[in-house]
């Protein structure tokens, strides 16, 4: 998320950083604070590298309960004096022992959400590339269809947690959820969250310089992460033989990186290129040079950066026509829709681009969006009020 913790010190708040105590985190005054990871400063996502067993023990418990997190949390929150806790995305392993602690020291929280934690254990709401929703009401269906990495264990374990949290109140103890997205909330009032609790506040983004008018013959660009929930092979295959190219710009160097290599080599798809992990100038670069940037997520995506990013940088989106997609990007208005996982379908939103003029009118109605929905001073007053209100 955008540097809110910047926004809310240039306002003259104080905040005092929480988190794991990984080698990759950046300087915190309050570091000292920050409880030890299940496993080492350098496991951070599971798959980092292969555990012994009594790592994946260790790692199951802490994923159920942390008490180490509990403690370090009371501490930070008596010592620090803590009015209310904000707390951005957090999964296994803060959650829940830092509400827990919140909880019990009298203090208000709030959780801002990007995925549906508290209401599917695989967090992405896909079984089998189709969306699923079967969680909502009993986390059963999810030991039924090893929705975690197709493991029994692992999902038990996830299912654990969830019902750990939920038998302590946990979920209920949240003065307010916020969401990036409507669609996010919904399917948390969906799941039986109290409307009441359930907030959307729009992600802040820096409007940045404007690249000019998309080019004439620029590529497709791909920007994220490289998993399945993307949707990215439907974006290759959308392509093949066309003759337009698609740059994706991705850590390729993951098993579904090299699946999605391999599959690239197999059909002899030549408009494809793997640009790798870029960022700073070198992402720059890719975004002014892009005729457009796809989304074609199977998952419900909940307002991915990279449209923002793309829309900001005045570049239309082709994205999937689900989730939260089309809050983001209006059909003919700020990009083009198309069927999740539809290679043919995103294919003719490639050729429907081509209109004259379109692409242009396409981008410069996304920068308009972003620059009115997405400024970063009107989400911080949108969240000093949230938070005043919690307090009162």
């Amino acid at each position: 998320m955008f540097a809110v913790q910047d926004l809310l010190r240039e306002a003259g708040h104080t905040v005092v950083p929480f988190a794991m105590r990984y080698a990759r985190n950046e300087d915190a005054p309050s570091a000292d604070y920050f409880p030890r990871p299940p496993v080492d400063d350098e496991f951070v996502y599971y798959g980092d590298r292969a555990l012994g067993p009594r790592e994946q023990a260790r790692l199951a418990r802490r994923v159920v309960r942390d008490r180490e997190v509990y403690g370090a949390a009371a501490r930070i929150l008596a010592e620090e004096r803590i009015d209310v806790v904000y707390a951005l995305q957090i999964a296994h392993y803060l959650y829940p022992d830092l509400l827990l602690a919140a909880r019990d020291a009298g203090v208000p929280a709030v959780m801002r959400l990007s995925d549906y934690q508290m209401i599917c254990p695989a967090y992405n709401c896909l079984r089998d590339g189709k969306p699923c929703f079967l969680c909502r009401h009993s986390l059963v269906p999810a030991l039924v269809h090893r929705c975690l990495k197709k493991s029994l264990p692992v999902t038990a374990t996830r299912v654990l947690a969830m019902t750990y949290a939920r038998t302590r109140g946990v979920p209920q103890s949240v003065a307010m959820y916020v969401t990036p997205s409507e669609f996010l909330a919904e399917r948390m009032r969906d799941a039986g969250f109290a409307a009441q609790r359930l907030t959307h506040l729009p992600t802040p983004l820096v409007l940045p310089s404007d690249p000019g008018p998309p080019p004439d013959d620029g590529p497709l660009l791909y920007v994220g992460g490289l998993f399945e929930a993307k949707g990215i092979e439907t974006a290759i295959d959308a392509v093949a033989g066309t003759g337009r190219k698609l740059v994706i710009a991705g850590d390729a160097d993951t098993p579904y990186g090299r699946h999605l290599q391999a599959h690239v080599q197999l059909k002899g798809i030549s408009e494809v290129e793997f640009a790798g992990f870029l960022e700073g100038e070198h992402l720059e670069q890719q975004y002014a040079a892009a005729r457009a940037v796809v989304v074609p997520s199977i998952w419900w995506e909940n307002t991915p950066h990279s449209a923002l990013e793309a829309l900001a940088r005045r570049r239309p989106v082709l994205a999937a026509k689900h989730g939260s997609l089309p809050e983001t990007v209006t059909d003919g208005d700020t990009g083009i829709l198309f069927e999740p996982g539809d290679a043919d379908s995103l294919r003719a939103a490639i050729v429907r681009l081509d209109q004259p003029g379109l692409a242009d009118k396409l981008g410069s109605a996304g920068r308009e969006l972003i620059a009115r929905k997405h400024d970063p001073q009107l989400h911080l007053q949108n969240l000093i009020a949230l938070l005043q209100g919690v307090l009162r």
